[in-house]
């Protein structure tokens, strides 16, 4: 019974011991893809804020529109999901220009351009912090 009993113990100990290290490096590893995932939606998000800057520059109003519609979704469901404090706040200030700009596209009007232009430096120089 002895046996048996101690058979046991070092049965679960073992078990421990390679179940430990095994959850310690995947929760490492979880918590580098969120981080990944992360940067890869803020990467989308500054790409799309450029491909609208850009064709509104080239006059290209109705192309700029549908990239500020994808824009625009980016940044609010990024903010739905970020942590950050700083950024979510950034996100928020970027977000109540939507309306605004829209409308400005959508007329075809040149000032958009000028609107655009802090937005897309806010945006890039956001996480290189």
């Amino acid at each position: 019974m002895r046996n048996l009993t101690l058979w046991l113990v070092l049965f679960l100990a073992g078990l421990l011991v390679g179940f430990i290290p095994q959850y310690l490096k995947t929760r490492d590893l979880k918590r580098q893809v969120d981080v990944c995932n992360a940067a890869y939606q803020l990467a989308e998000v500054r790409r799309s804020a450029a491909l609208t800057y850009v064709t509104a520059t080239q006059l290209n109003y109705g192309t700029a529109s549908g990239y500020a519609h994808r824009f625009f979704d980016q940044v609010r469901q990024l903010a739905g999901t970020t942590s950050d404090p700083v950024g979510r706040s950034m996100l928020s200030d970027v977000l109540s220009s939507r309306d605004k700009i829209t409308t400005d596209l959508a007329k075809g009007d040149p000032q958009v351009v000028n609107e655009l232009q802090p937005i897309l430096l806010e945006v890039e120089g956001a996480g290189s912090k």
